[in-house]
């Protein structure tokens, strides 16, 4: 029960998952026309994962670690929560994956919906939710405590859905269809393509967990975003999108 109740924080923080959006749709612009300015909070809107803060940044660009702080964007939630005793590494529960299968990704690309991005690694907070990449047209795999893509197991990746005036870079998402390629590569310049098997969208709180994070004997890649309705009050969105994908064996 305990590890169940683990995963539901997990996942449940993939609210931030969606990136900050405002309710009212109309302040939604086209990719193309993304504001160069970095993207503001206001109240309404709600970061992907953290519930106390985090860095955003707007357009493609490589993490750096050496970036000051004054250059980064620090939000607060309205609503933070207090840290708990149960937040500690997801690694605890799954079984660690072998250091020889699989690779650490570093870019990510899914040709049908046009992402050509890097991938940053993520772990948890302080607060025992999944952590959001630090850019808005980054994507975030949960690599501390998580599998390796192509290990055998459940890899999962988080991407942004939408911020202020902008969309981010899971905003096409939900129109991958079977048999989509997703290709991730490494600093080496190996590359894996995983082949998109089907989609489902649950309920925020009422998903398949262990489906989505936990092991399994193939390689799998889960894609993850926020999506259905926004709500104020609990600046949360109330539905999540996860598209399956599996190694592609050539």
């Amino acid at each position: 029960m305990k590890k169940r109740q683990w995963l539901v924080t997990i996942l449940v923080s993939i609210t931030a998952l969606a990136a900050v959006t405002l309710v009212i749709n109309n302040f939604m612009v086209e990719k193309n026309s993304v504001d160069s300015s970095t993207p503001t909070l206001e109240k309404g809107a709600q970061l992907l994962l953290p519930p106390i803060g985090s860095p955003l940044a707007t357009g493609p660009a490589e993490p750096d670690p050496t970036q000051s702080p004054a250059n980064t964007l620090l939000t607060t939630d309205p609503n933070p929560v207090t840290p708990n005793s149960l937040a500690t590494s997801i690694a605890t529960l799954l079984p660690t994956p072998s250091p020889e299968q699989g690779i650490i990704p570093r870019k990510i690309k899914i040709p049908a919906i046009n992402v050509d991005t890097f991938v940053e690694k993520v772990g948890v907070t302080r607060d025992g939710n999944m952590d959001v990449p630090q850019n808005i047209w980054n994507v975030g795999w949960f690599g501390e405590g998580g599998y390796k893509p192509g290990s055998p197991g459940n890899a999962v990746i988080a991407g942004h859905l939408d911020a202020p005036s902008t969309r981010a870079v899971f905003w096409d998402l939900d129109k991958l269809k079977r048999g989509d390629k997703i290709i991730l590569s490494d600093l080496t310049g190996r590359s894996l393509t995983f082949e998109v098997t089907n989609s489902h969208i649950y309920p925020y709180n009422a998903a398949p967990l262990m489906a989505i994070f936990g092991p399994s004997p193939e390689p799998h890649l889960n894609l993850i975003t926020c999506g259905g309705i926004f709500d104020p009050t609990t600046y949360n969105y109330n539905k999540r999108l996860v598209v399956f994908s599996r190694l592609s064996i050539t």
